[in-house]
């Protein structure tokens, strides 16, 4: 009768119910913790692959990549070249990037034709041979690639091919018509990357399994004094899985509630350390392209790099934390990203420039922003297309006035016009200091904020 009675104690049923739960509520933290951790990393590194395609496609000339012969001997042709050049530039651009190369679409469905292939590192080798323009690929497998004749594309799993395991971009070549002529695919190695889900995938095993353990023990000695910790450990789950990594679980408990809570804060910091990571690379891949715009021009070498600089130095005299000033200062160094599409002869013209080449040159912010959209979140964004406006609502592209311009946009929009000012360009030669500064007063009101000034002039004054 006292077995009987034990099994249906109230303090029976609330550990075992108590058990359940933080079964549940432990599997499932760390089952949406790590599966988002790897879907976002995979996103990330898919939308990274998309755009480096897509940058790589504006390079190509259209018109050169038609005159390229499709046969074996076309490898010797001028065209061929000059475009495999191109590809290879870009390719070491990008140092994750293994495999380069364009295709078009033949006769038959799925099947397409190498136009050019890079060779993996400069080298070709018996077993992984660079093919020649003519050779036919089949693609009947990979929708992904022939989805890239219509619009940037990259693989949804990981690709096994001759190759070895790879995740691949593709983007679309286009004439001055507008229409497709040939794809532009960009490959990845991705043993690691493989191996990385596999991990992840073992671990989420692993840690459900620790996590049942703990649980029955927890439950078991300390049925009444677990509803907090959990409800706090719920709390961090719903947090984590809303993109809130810097968020941390607060227990003091020197038990396995604590334990687990301390499991937790390490694992949201390692999350928060891997998307920072993340974010770096992407800066460090956008930079390279921003740099090799900068190299066609030795006027504007560097610029970018000093408008980064500072604008870091006055998002901290305005008071904000070292993580957003460290954060405006990447995007900063992007803010021109948009003029990739700009034909030299504009970028570097003399003289004044016609109406319709102005309205093209007005038109790079907003370029700037569709390149960097996928990655990039919407404050962002904002920094990159509203650079050029001005609080009296004469900039552009949108003409916004007064509080409606972001204030990190003011700081990278008067660190960028106070750069300009005190370097040479083709037009003119540049302003002493002196005089840079009396523009920028003399600019307050109407193209600056007043409070932006004012920080601008102090970080001047100590000698920026």
């Amino acid at each position: 009768m006292k077995g009987r009675s034990f099994f249906y104690s109230f303090k029976t049923k609330v550990t075992l119910v108590l058990i359940l739960a933080m079964v549940f509520v432990v599997g499932l933290n760390n089952f949406l913790v790590l599966r988002y951790n790897l879907n976002s990393h995979f996103e990330q590194l898919r939308n990274s692959l998309k755009m480096i395609a897509r940058t790589a496609a504006l390079a190509v000339d259209a018109d050169t990549l038609q005159k390229i012969p499709l046969t074996r001997e076309g490898v010797y042709s001028s065209a061929y070249r000059d475009v495999s050049e191109r590809l290879r530039k870009a390719r070491d651009l990008n140092a994750p990037v293994q495999y380069i190369y364009i295709l078009a679409q033949t006769k038959s469905r799925g099947i397409l034709q190498f136009i050019v292939d890079t060779d993996p590192m400069g080298v070709e080798t018996p077993k992984l041979s660079t093919a020649r323009p003519g050779d036919l690929y089949d693609a009947r497998r990979f929708p992904e690639m022939l989805a890239g004749f219509k619009a940037p594309s990259a693989d949804h799993k990981l690709q096994m091919d001759p190759w070895g395991v790879t995740l691949s971009g593709y983007a679309p070549i286009v004439d001055v018509d507008g229409k497709t002529v040939a794809i532009l695919g960009v490959d990845i190695l991705a043993d690691d990357i493989a191996k990385m889900q596999q991990e992840i995938k073992t671990r989420m095993v692993v840690s459900l399994l620790l996590g049942v353990l703990v649980c029955c023990v927890l439950g078991i000695l300390i049925s009444g004094s677990v509803s907090d910790p959990i409800r706090k450990l719920a709390e961090g789950t719903r947090q984590l899985a809303g993109d809130n990594f810097d968020y941390r679980v607060k227990v003091r408990s020197r038990d396995e509630i604590g334990e687990l809570a301390d499991s937790f804060n390490k694992m949201a910091e390692s999350l928060s350390e891997s998307r920072k990571r993340l974010e770096n690379y992407f800066f460090k891949v956008t930079q390279s392209l921003v740099r090799a715009l900068e190299a066609k021009d030795p006027y504007t070498q560097g610029h970018s790099e000093r408008v980064a600089n500072l604008a870091r130095k006055l998002a901290l005299e305005m008071n904000m934390s070292p993580e957003k000033a460290e954060l405006i200062g990447c995007v900063a160094e992007l803010h021109d990203i948009g003029k990739l599409v700009i034909r030299e002869d504009i970028l570097n013209k003399k003289e004044k420039l016609a109406p319709a080449e102005w309205d093209i040159l007005k038109d790079h912010p907003v370029t700037g922003e569709k390149i960097l959209e996928p990655v990039l979140d919407g404050e962002l964004l904002r920094v990159i297309r509203s650079h050029h406006e001005r609080v009296d609502g004469k900039g552009y592209p949108d003409g916004l006035t007064g509080d409606a311009i972001d204030l990190p946009a003011q700081i990278v929009s008067i660190s960028d016009a106070y750069d300009a000012m005190t370097s040479d360009r083709p037009y003119r030669k540049s302003l002493t200091l002196e005089a840079a500064v009396s523009e920028i007063k003399r600019a307050t009101g109407t193209q600056f904020r007043p409070d932006v000034v004012s920080a601008f002039l102090k970080v001047i004054g100590r000698g920026a």
